[in-house]
């Protein structure tokens, strides 16, 4: 709790230059999308962390207002008509509206969420590998082209197919959210046969016969990767150092309860998110090693060097410093 205090302090003092004139905001405004991967922000909702640190930063009682989207895209542009103001992205959501928003709204990364395997299950038991979709089969990510799971897919098929097809499997590729996409999965009604998924649904759909994992995010790109990065606008953190401080604070104390007590945290978010999953398997799944919730990023570069190269981007950076606020890289 100390030193999510002074780290709060620290991010006030680091952004009193740009404090505007008048009373900070009163209302803050969060969003988040379906899974595991957003426990914090369900411990900070239920808990009410915000409200908390707000208060001893003396700013009052405040209103936290809490919303859930089923992708970044979506998140973005209720980012922008100025519905929300902290967002939970992938690497491509955050490289998307921070090339959209360059020179006026200026959306950076403020914090890591989590660093978390992402799986590409299917259940047709004819695909050994990319090169055996065929045109019967569906892959089911949160947004086509933009989530996480597409652009990784993109990636593993440049890996599998040589330069410059990246976008080999796209028309195979259609929208659905994690839990619809599970249900597909399990019970075989749509034509989905593949899946590019979270958790907890992705190893929920591998406790069922006929689905296997194909790959994950860890195979694409040889290491970890952050699932999950906070964002804001420059404009809201300029204007309301106290109160992004604040929700900075929230969050690391609720990053500290959550792997302070696994078991709680698990118990926590079935409440919260109504999820009928046993207790039991979801511990496997919290408990593993891989299952990281940290607000320290991991490194990014390899996937934002390759969206700036493959992707219709006004703005192409070279390294993901840029596309970040300071905090974010301490």
């Amino acid at each position: 709790m100390i030193r999510s205090i002074a780290a709060a302090a620290a991010v006030i003092f680091a952004l009193a230059p740009f404090q505007q004139a008048g009373a900070e905001a009163n209302t803050v405004r969060a969003a988040k999308q379906f899974g595991l991967g957003y426990v914090q922000f369900m411990i900070m909702e239920d808990l009410k962390l915000i409200e908390k640190q707000a208060k001893a930063a003396g700013l009052g009682d405040i209103k936290v207002e809490w919303s859930t989207f089923r992708s970044s895209d979506v998140m973005n542009d209720a980012l922008l008509s100025g519905n929300v103001d902290f967002v939970s992205l992938g690497v491509p959501g955050l490289m998307t509206i921070w090339d959209r928003t360059k020179g006026n709204f200026d959306v950076k990364g403020v914090t890591a969420l989590n660093s978390i395997p992402l799986a590409l299950n299917v259940r047709n038991p004819d695909v050994k590998s990319l090169k055996d979709f065929g045109d019967k089969d569906r892959i089911a990510v949160p947004a086509v082209k933009v989530s996480m799971q597409a652009i990784l897919l993109q990636m593993a098929c440049e890996k599998e197919f040589g330069v410059g097809n990246h976008t080999k499997l796209d028309h195979f590729v259609i929208t659905m959210s994690h839990p619809d996409a599970t249900i597909a999965m399990l019970t075989g009604q749509k034509d989905v046969t593949a899946n590019f998924s979270s958790v907890p649904f992705q190893y929920r759909q591998q406790k069922q016969a006929g689905i296997h994992q194909l790959m994950t995010s860890t195979d694409i790109l040889g290491a970890p990767v952050a699932f999950n990065i906070v964002a804001t606008t420059t404009k809201f953190r300029a204007e309301n150092p106290k109160l992004y401080a604040a929700f900075l604070a929230a969050l690391r104390e609720a990053t500290e309860m959550v792997n302070k007590d696994r078991k709680w945290a698990a118990e926590a978010y079935l409440r919260l998110s109504k999820d009928k999953m046993p207790l039991d398997e979801l511990m496997e799944i919290i408990q593993r090693p891989d299952v990281q919730f940290t607000t320290k990023l991991t490194p990014i570069d390899s996937m934002i060097q390759f969206m700036a190269r493959t992707g219709n981007f006004k703005n192409k950076p070279s390294r993901a410093a840029e596309l970040l606020f300071p905090e974010a890289l301490q």
